[in-house]
């Protein structure tokens, strides 16, 4: 049952009744109960629908999806975070799209800005929401220092990529804007979290650029973490934001270095398994 707190009204023509275009909220998900009670509540008075795709619950998350009304998929044969948003919003029958993660909780004030943009008709024009995260509670971005931009309000017309890891929207020859007001990303609620969450997403980048072909040398093993470091630390700001900005751009630091490490390990293996077959 979809919650009426989360659903406008739609006249004949398919336009909500206070004249916006209907907006669906979309969403993948494996274990999120905590985040998703954090990030479904602000969706109040925004969206007409929220689509929510999961990949193999086992706590809570479907009930606390459907106490905000959330429609329920699942799909368990995952090929990758792309492809799984792209079923995601293939469920879903609003003229703009709002992707969303779930530990993701969107402000009052980027809240107004949606509601400003779908009063609009989606054409061609991809809107960016500044993003600010937080690891263990604690922000290690700054607001003032060049908070980058994510592609998530869009016509339904575009898609995501269908990369692995670190998928990006297909923005093809789109109008870009960013939206005032900023989406709080809670990242991680421990150290252990985290630092699992990226050796996962190491590994599976690496996987993905070594079956493309790509290579790399143990030079970059050393360098590339480097380079990483001081654009984490000092390039995005987060010496501003004291001990919590250091230890995540050292965790970062740490997660480039698995990167390069683990395909240097696949190219060289690959290497020695083309020798010995000779």
């Amino acid at each position: 049952m979809v919650s009426s707190c989360f659903t406008k009204r739609l006249d004949k023509g398919g336009l909500a009744m206070n004249g916006t275009y209907r907006l669906s909220v979309v969403m993948i998900v494996k274990n999120e109960a905590k985040n998703l009670a954090i990030s479904l509540p602000p969706l109040r008075g925004l969206a007409d629908e929220i689509i929510i795709l999961d990949s193999g619950s086992t706590d809570n998350s479907r009930e606390i999806a459907e106490r905000y009304g959330a429609k329920w998929f699942v799909n368990t044969d995952w090929q990758g975070f792309g492809k799984q948003r792209q079923i995601a919003q293939n469920y879903a029958t609003g003229d703009w799209i709002l992707a969303l993660d779930a530990d993701e909780e969107i402000t009052p004030e980027l809240k107004r800005s949606i509601l400003n943009v779908i009063q609009t008709k989606p054409e061609d024009i991809v809107y960016g929401t500044k993003r600010l995260d937080f690891i263990f509670n604690y922000q290690i971005d700054n607001a003032y220092w060049g908070v980058k931009s994510y592609w998530r309000l869009y016509p339904k017309k575009y898609q995501f990529n269908k990369l692995t890891v670190h998928e990006s929207l297909d923005v093809r020859t789109a109008t870009l804007k960013i939206l005032k007001g900023f989406l709080y990303h809670h990242t991680a609620p421990d150290p252990q979290f985290l630092l699992k969450k990226r050796l996962n997403y190491a590994e599976i980048w690496a996987k993905e650029k070594y079956e493309q072909g790509k290579k790399t040398n143990f030079t970059k093993i050393i360098l590339n973490p480097l380079w990483q470091f001081f654009r984490q630390y000092w390039l995005d700001g987060r010496f501003l934001q004291g001990r919590y900005g250091l230890i995540y751009s050292l965790i970062f630091t740490y997660y480039t270095f698995n990167k390069y490490l683990l395909l240097w390990h696949y190219n060289l293996k690959n290497h020695h398994d083309k020798n010995s077959s000779h």
